[in-house]
């Protein structure tokens, strides 16, 4: 039977580790983490996951080969993974890999070493309400206080809230934007300099122990999430292969302050232009969004695009949104800042295609 997809609250259960997932047969092909994106007010922004170990889909490519190729039982420890941009352009990244034992997983949130992320609940709701960051890889550290603003969402009415899960075999795939908005508070240093600062910050949590890239997985995706004034979005516009029947998952939700305006699967990401990246090869330089629940229509142009992170058919960029919100014949607009994606399995294209556009 199809699963109906719809969108729940988060629970406890999506707080929590999955680690049961990880276990026999499965092991190769887990992984499951942490993402956050933050925006200081000073211009810093920064990047962080936290993983249980490097996903699958992380170690077929020749940057995770160029440094851990030749040692394979690093595949299966634990990683931190911070980017930091300073106000001047430049991005730092620091990646650092701890033994197993190194990973001790809590209720809601993680130590990885020394790193630690840890989560507050709320005594009455029993949700979120805050969580403190406290990691430091090579020459940069961040110490941050996040207060909650927006809670997130799952987007299936089972328990487990997966998006994808196989009973029998215990194969899963899950993502859930948990905070999508906090405020944060605090001290980040680079290369010897602190600046307190705050501003505004995404967490979300994904994994999987099935195959996500190639043609058992996914064929191409957009997600993203933005701040825009008051308003908040993430989504996904996620195209799965045949192995799937070429199923579409496209979730959009916007959050003004910490209520829910807009949720629904009526959602596409599009490219309107790509542009060639200094190596050559495209990435979208121009991407349109469009949503509607039959009461409220978005539309949003994603451009001026920074490449943050480049993995051969993968890129991530940080980008200028405006935002279109109409409700009973008004528009209001709002401009802010995005952070995207877009990749593609790499048999997506036949590998004849560029002939076409040969002259």
């Amino acid at each position: 039977m199809t699963r109906i997809y719809t969108f729940k609250n988060i629970n406890a259960g999506v707080l929590g580790w999955h680690l049961d997932l990880g276990k026999g047969d499965a092991a190769e092909d887990y992984g499951e983490w942490f993402w956050l994106d933050g925006q200081l007010e000073s211009g810093y922004q920064f990047s962080l996951g936290l993983f249980t170990n490097f996903p699958p889909s992380y170690r077929p490519t020749a940057w995770y080969k160029a440094r851990w190729g030749d040692r394979p039982e690093m595949r299966l420890w634990p990683a931190v993974d911070l980017h930091v941009a300073t106000p001047d352009g430049k991005v730092h990244r620091g990646i650092e890999l701890f033994p197993p034992e190194s990973f001790k997983p809590a209720p809601w949130g993680v130590s990885i070493g020394h790193n630690t992320y840890t989560g507050k609940l709320n005594p009455r709701t029993g949700m979120p309400e805050s969580y403190h960051l406290k990691v430091a890889v090579e020459d940069m550290t961040i110490d941050l206080k996040a207060s909650v603003v927006a809670t997130g969402v799952v987007f299936s009415d089972e328990e487990h809230g997966y998006s994808y899960y196989h009973p029998v075999k215990k194969r899963a795939l899950g993502w859930w934007p948990l905070i999508p908005r906090a405020e944060i508070e605090g001290t980040i240093t680079v290369g010897g300099k602190t600046i307190r600062d705050k501003g505004l910050l995404f967490c979300e949590r994904q994994l999987t122990n099935l195959p996500i890239s190639g043609p058992s997985g996914q064929l191409w995706w957009f997600w993203g999430h933005f701040f825009a004034g008051d308003y908040t979005a993430v989504w996904t516009d996620s195209a799965a292969s045949e192995h799937f029947n070429y199923r579409h998952f496209s979730p959009f939700v916007l959050w003004k302050g910490s209520d829910v305006v807009l949720s629904t699967y009526n959602f596409a990401a599009y490219v309107e232009k790509f542009d060639l990246d200094s190596d050559g090869i495209p990435y979208p330089s121009v991407v349109s969004l469009k949503a509607s629940d039959g009461v409220r229509e978005m539309t949003a142009q994603i451009v001026k695009g920074t490449i943050t992170n480049r993995l051969e058919s993968y890129v991530r960029q940080r980008s200028e949104v405006r935002l279109q919100l109409k409700h009973w014949g008004e528009t209001q607009e709002v401009r802010g800042e995005a952070i995207h994606e877009w990749g593609c399995a790499p048999d997506w294209f036949p590998k004849s295609f560029d002939k076409a556009f040969k002259q």
